[in-house]
């Protein structure tokens, strides 16, 4: 395999991983998007757990224990909006992060790969530097 054909190869491979990279990031920006629009519809819900007020008519055992399973059911509900959808998109936001640190890394191997583009169009003065681009490209792609 010449050096031409493994700089192709090794181009397919940073364009390929960096798709892959965009598509999971989409994904999970649609996700955490998602994940806000219920959050925020759920805040609107939950208010509605606690109505209508009881009022002086509610009286004894049967009010009490009704209006204690309420504000069980409410503090649940409120614990799960304000808090395990607020987790649910830190994680989603730091998966994001590191695709992104990921993709910087495929940046930087096609701005390696541009070089080595380069050195071959300078022909057999640059061989040597050049085999060692590509193999520098190997180790970080492959």
């Amino acid at each position: 395999m010449g050096f031409s054909d493994s700089l192709n190869d090794i181009v397919r491979s940073i364009s390929s991983q960096s798709a892959d990279i965009d598509e999971k990031i989409a994904r999970l920006q649609r996700a955490k998007s998602e994940i806000s629009t219920e959050q925020n519809r759920s805040l609107n819900e939950i208010r509605k757990i606690v109505e209508p007020e009881l009022d002086e008519f509610w009286k004894g055992s049967r009010a009490t224990q009704f209006d204690d399973l309420r504000e069980e059911a409410h503090r649940t509900m409120k614990d799960i909006v304000n808090e395990d959808y607020d987790d649910y998109k830190w994680q989603i936001e730091n998966i994001i992060k590191g695709l992104n640190i990921q993709k910087g890394a495929l940046n930087i191997a096609s701005g390696l790969a541009h070089e080595a583009s380069q050195l071959m169009d300078k022909g057999e003065d640059a061989v040597d530097e050049l085999s060692s681009k590509l193999d520098d490209l190997r180790k970080r792609v492959f």
